[in-house]
């Protein structure tokens, strides 16, 4: 099946992928990689409406995303943080298409990520922790926006 509209079908077709693995990996008693599969669709999230339409991501202040449901990542250390969505869709996409991601697995499993942007210069501009279920909702919300608003 072609797509009709790149970001929209994109985002339906990782929503679907996402779904799949996740409903086959108990029921099927199969070794997939659910955490392996979310940074794999947030990469593709993130990195294709960045690229092509920036300016349509809304610029939605980090208070009424939050009153929306949407998780905050949480800043570790003296960072800013993201103003609105604009700025978190860009602080997101620069953390995964860099791969400056951190693994938090405590005992073995993975809980959670680090996500952290840098400079030219080698210096963390910014660093802030998700847990899973954070990166989840923000995959799921980011597409609902996506299949909403045309982004």
């Amino acid at each position: 099946m072609d797509y009709q509209h790149l970001v929209r079908d994109f985002a339906k077709r990782t929503r679907h992928n996402l779904e799949v693995i996740r409903k086959r990996c108990p029921a099927q008693g199969d070794e997939v990689y659910e955490v392996t599969q979310l940074i794999n669709s947030m990469l593709g999230l993130l990195v294709l409406p960045k690229e092509r339409y920036y300016e349509s991501i809304p610029t939605t202040p980090l208070e009424q995303l939050r009153a929306d449901g949407w998780p905050a990542p949480v800043l570790d250390g003296e960072f800013k943080s993201p103003k609105h969505l604009r700025d978190l869709v860009r602080l997101l996409r620069n953390s995964v298409a860099h791969f400056n991601v951190e693994f938090v697995a405590p005992t073995g499993e993975i809980k959670g990520v680090i996500l952290s942007n840098k400079c030219n210069c080698g210096n963390v501009t910014w660093r802030a922790s998700l847990s899973l279920d954070d990166l989840e909702q923000i995959t799921s919300k980011f597409v609902d926006l996506i299949l909403k608003d045309g982004v």
